[in-house]
């Protein structure tokens, strides 16, 4: 004879087991996921910049300081598939830049935002502009973009290696493929940059700053005065 205590545990386990199978099914297609994002400040100021992500700045997500020129933050993780609208604001007035971009962020993916301008005149407003990221690894090699945020440059980057396996020319805005790199033990290696109207004076990224395994951005940069800057920053 069936032990009453006994069937009535297994009818409750099943029922709990149905229960839960249940709860699994109705929220699947409820699922949310992040993505990563993080902001490159290449206007020329002496204003540090504070950047809202629906008027919650962005500070609160990664616990860093406004950002001065020439700066970026680290990665920093937001809510995928939801709509954003991102401003720049004057850190010391809280003022809108009247800058904001309204955009969505994929599941899993990594995005930089750049907020610039499109050229040198004062009366130019800001923008920012968004690229995903690449940020997979390959152990086998180094892979670099170049993306070209000079607005006081007044001229297109040339952009090389000493063994000239590639050759790019940016203009404002623009950004490259990403190359791959895969001896990076000698000065072949070295990346080497000159404006289209300057083809005299070149500058450098040495090979040693390359590692297999690593995926970079080069922010090509200029100063007040026009000079070309660079800045290698890595993505993983």
């Amino acid at each position: 004879m069936n032990n009453p205590r006994f069937l009535f545990s297994k009818i409750f386990l099943l029922f709990f087991v149905i229960l839960l199978a249940s709860s699994c099914i109705k929220n699947e297609g409820n699922l949310t996921g992040d993505a990563k994002v993080r902001i490159f400040n290449t206007v020329i100021s002496d204003t540090t910049k504070n950047f809202y992500f629906n008027n919650r700045l962005f500070n609160d997500l990664t616990s860093v300081s406004a950002l001065a020129t020439a700066t970026n933050s680290s990665y920093f993780v937001v809510d995928a598939d939801k709509e954003y609208i991102i401003d720049a604001r004057n850190s010391i007035t809280a003022r809108s830049s009247d800058t904001s971009i309204t955009t969505k962020f994929g599941l899993g993916l990594n995005y930089s935002i750049y907020y610039t301008k499109v050229d040198a005149s004062s009366g130019r407003k800001a923008k920012m502009i968004v690229y995903q990221d690449t940020v997979r690894p390959n152990a086998t090699m180094a892979k670099v973009m170049f993306i070209n945020m000079g607005y006081t440059l007044g001229s297109a980057v040339q952009i090389t290696n000493r063994a000239k396996t590639f050759t790019s020319a940016l203009t404002l805005g623009k950004k490259s493929q990403y190359y791959e790199f895969t001896n990076i033990k000698n000065n072949q290696a070295t990346m080497l940059f000159n404006l289209a109207d300057s083809t005299g004076v070149v500058d450098s990224i040495s090979f040693s700053g390359l590692a297999l395994g690593k995926v970079y951005t080069v922010i090509l940069e200029g100063a007040a005065n026009g000079k070309l800057k660079e800045r290698l920053v890595s993505n993983n």
